[in-house]
């Protein structure tokens, strides 16, 4: 263990990361099949597999340890394997991350995409295909099963369309509506906005409710939700025409000062 700490509960590590060894970490709170698996896949050619009951145990051997592999269930303590797999992969970019979970998960298979998962197995497969995706990950391939193919694209496909829709009722909003908007995003009240922007109260509520309906939308706080996601993807979302900010000129002053 090279003098490091022993990871809360129990995992077993081989002490040195060898280059020619793929390094395999199981993660499932069902501790017989993780346990199970992990040993099975210990016994195959050039592989090194352990495993780890709990998100805090996997987080532990992702800090401390090389692990080319996590073999996941993303119904992990009451659904916490998203997270896991989000935060994994963000930080550990060369891991691939493979769900091996029950078919009743498949509804969760586009998220698991979203967060970073590179492959998709489910339980009742043979060892033998579960290391076809490892090694197929391994080698920048994504593994889904080909009867899920079609929900993925489909769903893809809605999203894409629904994301499309949404950034041309932006892009439809007037340049007041886009300076309210702004404001909104920026965290603004809207006696505050209409203040800046020299307006009356009904007025900003009037420009808000139409930009709602462009943007198809049901709240402010929904409109400032996709707002930001536009801005993420666009920095420039909010410009105008002539390529300057929409929202106006004048100053905005700290909204911790009192009126009087």
């Amino acid at each position: 263990m090279n003098g490091a700490p022993n990871p809360p509960g129990s995992v077993s590590l081989s002490p040195v990361a060898r280059p020619d060894i793929r390094h395999i970490l199981v993660v499932d709170d069902h501790v017989s099949f993780a346990e199970a698996l992990a040993y099975r896949l210990d016994a195959e050619p050039g592989v090194h597999a352990f495993a780890a009951t709990t998100v805090q145990q996997a987080q532990w051997v992702l800090a401390q340890r090389h692990v080319d592999v996590v073999l996941l269930n993303i119904g992990l303590e009451g659904g916490k394997g998203i997270g896991f797999a989000r935060r994994a992969a963000a930080e550990n970019s060369a891991v691939r991350i493979v769900v091996v979970t029950a078919s009743e998960a498949e509804e969760h298979i586009l998220e698991a995409l979203d967060a970073g998962v590179s492959g998709w197995v489910p339980k009742g497969e043979s060892v033998e295909y579960l290391m076809t995706v490892v090694n197929g990950t391994l080698c920048g391939e994504t593994w889904i099963p080909p009867r899920l193919l079609t929900q993925v694209l489909a769903e893809l496909k809605a999203a894409t369309r629904h994301r499309t829709d949404h950034d041309q009722g932006l892009a439809v909003l007037t340049k007041r509506e886009r300076e309210i908007l702004q404001c909104l995003v920026s965290g603004m009240t809207r006696d505050e906005i209409a203040e800046q922007l020299y307006l009356s109260r009904n007025t900003v509520r009037t420009h808000i409710q139409n930009s709602l309906k462009k943007l198809n939308v049901h709240s402010t706080l929904a409109a400032v939700s996709l707002a930001r996601r536009i801005l993420n993807r666009n920095p420039d979302a909010f410009l105008t025409d002539s390529g300057t900010a929409s929202l106006s000129s004048r100053p905005s002053f700290p909204r911790t000062l009192s009126s009087g």
